[in-house]
């Protein structure tokens, strides 16, 4: 493969330790669910649990059996004995950029990426339900998000509400989309196709299924049914850590920025997302379709 990417960063925060990658044993076959938050994991990993199991009708919580591996949620040793129980093809998810977790060339990494001005207002939402929130839940209004662009990354520290943070997952995995084992996918694809961006999962993680199984898996993951069942669905369902389960699925549409930015934020946007990736990247994370070259 030639040069590949490194371990070199350990990143911890509220939720996140980063020591525990220390610890993991990975298997050739793991799939890793590479995204920043609110950029279709919970989405992701329900696609993967009905691959891997190869049916619609999968009667697991996809977030229990899909452990986000470096959070701290758990004790490290119980994460690990999970994962060393499974018999079935593991899927594990993190938030983690690239250079903070091990690289194996022998998995596959699944990297999943949203229009950051939805993220924005996805994870206003996602804060507002929970419980407990880490942090002071941000207005889903236009100075809300202009303080989310001005915000510096801090490098090091992970769970940042912050536009710099989001986009830098996305920055550590660019470079390396050349790679055969890290495919690419975007939740505006998702959203306008979900059978084609199923089978490109499909395809990504090296499972064969027909048509119409794919096919049901759309209709499964479809945010409508998602929500409707987000007693499973839901990551942490059953444990109290959401006001309220059906909100974790809240909107789920692209574009919904447009309701509440204008040229003055959008400026301000735009100038945060040229310092911090090239433009094929910003062109691509905003809009989805084929995958730039390198």
């Amino acid at each position: 493969m030639g040069a590949l990417p490194q371990h070199t960063v350990e990143y911890n925060g509220f939720i996140t330790e980063g020591k525990r990658w220390a610890d993991f044993r990975h298997r050739p076959d793991d799939i890793f669910i590479c995204t920043p938050g609110k950029n279709g994991t919970t989405w992701t990993q329900a696609i993967c649990a009905m691959l891997v199991f190869g049916r619609a009708d999968i009667d697991v919580q996809p977030g229990n059996i899909s452990p986000w591996y470096d959070a701290n949620f758990t004790p490290p040793g119980a994460v690990n004995a999970l994962l060393e129980a499974q018999t079935h093809r593991r899927f594990i998810k993190t938030h983690t950029p690239l250079d903070g977790f091990p690289f194996y060339p022998e998995c596959t990494y699944l990297a999943v990426y949203r229009d950051p001005r939805d993220v924005f207002f996805s994870f206003a939402n996602h804060l507002g339900n929970m419980s407990q929130s880490p942090r002071e839940v941000p207005p889903a209004t236009a100075e809300g998000f202009l303080n989310w662009c001005n915000a510096p990354r801090e490098p090091g520290r992970t769970e940042q509400h912050a536009l710099a943070w989001s986009v830098y997952h996305q920055a550590s995995f660019w470079p390396w989309r050349h790679l055969p084992n890290i495919h690419f996918f975007h939740y505006a694809d998702l959203k306008r196709d979900p059978v084609a961006g199923i089978s490109g999962m499909a395809k990504a993680i090296g499972v064969k299924l027909d048509d119409a199984t794919i096919r049901s898996i759309a209709d499964a993951t479809s945010f409508k049914n998602m929500r409707e069942h987000a007693t499973q669905f839901a990551p942490g369902a059953g444990t109290g850590v959401w006001k309220n389960e059906t909100e974790f699925f809240n909107k789920g549409r692209q574009g919904q920025w447009r309701d509440v930015l204008g040229e003055r934020e959008l400026a301000v946007y735009r100038e945060a997302m040229a310092k911090a990736l090239p433009p094929d990247a910003v062109a691509w994370v905003e809009n989805g379709g084929p995958l730039p070259s390198r």
